[in-house]
C-alpha cells in the first residue's frame, strides 16, 4: 500500500537570492554525485515523455517497454531540440524536429533518409530507478551507493505516502545540514536534548543516533541531500520519514518527502484511522518545513572557514568539510 500527493511546481526559475555569491552557486558547474527524486511515480504514465530541469540543464523521463523508468539528457545532439516535445515510437524517443530516434540506452536507432548512423550520435542515459513512490536518477555514470532506505525497516514492511513539497531557492545540502546542526533542532523546532550519542561520517552516508527519555532517533543522510529517519517515542509509538531534494540548478533544489508506518500498525488502526495518522504526519512535516524555509530562503550562507563556528558546532563544521570533499560530476549533455 502506498500513496503520493503532488503540488504544481513553478514553471520558471527566477534568479535565487544571492545567486552570484558562495551561498547559491556551485563553484565549477558540478553537482553532488547522488540519487535525486525527479517526480512522483504517479506522474509518469506509460507512453508519455516528461521533461524535468536537472543539474542546470534538462532531462527527459519515460517508461520503457517493461515499465521501468528511463532518464536521459533532453537535448537532441543534432541541433539541440528538446526531446520532451517528441514522442515514443516503438519504444524509442522520436525527436519532434527531424524525427531522429533514440533507444533507452541512449543510442540513436534511426535517422530518416540515412543508412549510416555515427556511433557518436547518442544521448546520455542516467542510472534510474522507481522506489518509494518516486522516480530517481543518479548524477553520474555508475551509482556510488544504493537508493536511500528507511532505518530499521524494509519497504515491504511499511505503508507510506510520498509528497512533492516544491522548488526551493537553496542548494539541497544546505537544508540537509539540519541533521547535524543540533543547535538548530532545539532553537527552531523545540526538540529537547537533541545532542547525539553517535555520529558516523561515511563516504556517502552519514549515520546519527540520538537518545533521550522522550525518544530514540536513528537518522541517515544519503549523498548529502536525502535524509531518512526512524524515531521510537517513549510511549512506544514509531515514526518513519524521508526528506530531501533533487539538484535542479545552481541555487535551486526541488523538495520531496515521505511518511510511513509499519503495516502491522496500519492493520491494527484500520484503513480510516491509518490514513488519518499518515495525514497527521504529513501535516507535521509541513510544519517543520514551514519553520525552516523563511530562514533558509533568506540565508546568505557562509562556507566552511568563513562561518564563525563554536564548540557546539563540531558536527556542523565536519558536515561542511564533508560536503566540500564529496564527489561531484558535471551534467552529461552529450
Amino acid at each position: 500500500m502506498s500513496d503520493s500527493t503532488t503540488q504544481q511546481a513553478a514553471p520558471v526559475l527566477p534568479p535565487p537570492p544571492f545567486a552570484g555569491q558562495e551561498y547559491g552557486k556551485e563553484p565549477d558547474g558540478t553537482y553532488l554525485k547522488n540519487w535525486n527524486p525527479l517526480m512522483l511515480a504517479e506522474e509518469l504514465p506509460a507512453g508519455k515523455i516528461v521533461g524535468r530541469d536537472f543539474l542546470g540543464t534538462r532531462v527527459i523521463v519515460y517508461r520503457d517497454a517493461e515499465g521501468r523508468p528511463v532518464v536521459q539528457s533532453a537535448y537532441c545532439p543534432h541541433v539541440g531540440a528538446d526531446l520532451a516535445q517528441g514522442c515514443l515510437v516503438d519504444g524509442a524517443v522520436r525527436c519532434a524536429y527531424h524525427h531522429w530516434k533514440f533507444g533507452p540506452n541512449g543510442d540513436c536507432v534511426d535517422i530518416p533518409g540515412e543508412t549510416h548512423i555515427p556511433r557518436a550520435v547518442r544521448i546520455f542515459s542516467y542510472p534510474a530507478a522507481e522506489r518509494w513512490g518516486m522516480i530517481w536518477a543518479f548524477n553520474g555514470e555508475t551509482p556510488l551507493f544504493d537508493l536511500p532506505e528507511l532505518p530499521n525497516v524494509s519497504e515491504d514492511e511499511v505503508v507510506f505516502r510520498a509528497f512533492h513539497r516544491g522548488l526551493r531557492p537553496i542548494e539541497g545540502w544546505i537544508g540537509s545540514s539540519n541533521l547535524v546542526d543540533f543547535q538548530h533542532l532545539q532553537t527552531v523546532h523545540g526538540i529537547n536534548n537533541p545532542n547525539p550519542t553517535k555520529v558516523d561520517f561515511g563516504d556517502y552516508v552519514i549515520v546519527v543516533r540520538q537518545e533521550s527519555e522522550a525518544r530514540i532517533a536513528d537518522t541517515q543522510l544519503f549523498g548529502g541531500t536525502w535524509l531518512t529517519a526512524h524515531m521510537q517515542l517513549s510511549d512506544g509509538t514509531e515514526r518513519f520519514f524521508m526528506a530531501g531534494s533533487s539538484q535542479v540548478a545552481p541555487g535551486w533544489s526541488d523538495a520531496y518527502f515521505l511518511v510511513a508506518m509499519r503495516k502491522s500498525q496500519a492493520d491494527e488502526l484500520g484503513p480510516e484511522a491509518a490514513a488519518a495518522e499518515l495525514q497527521n504526519r504529513i501535516d507535521y512535516m509541513h510544519k517543520l518545513y514551514a519553520e525552516d524555509e523563511p530562514i533558509l530562503f533568506a540565508l546568505r550562507f557562509r562556507g566552511y572557514g568563513k562561518s564563525t563556528l563554536i564548540r557546539s558546532d563540531k558536527y556542523f563544521g565536519k558536515f561542511l568539510q564533508y560536503i566540500g570533499r564529496y564527489p561531484r560530476s558535471a551534467p552529461f549533455d552529450v
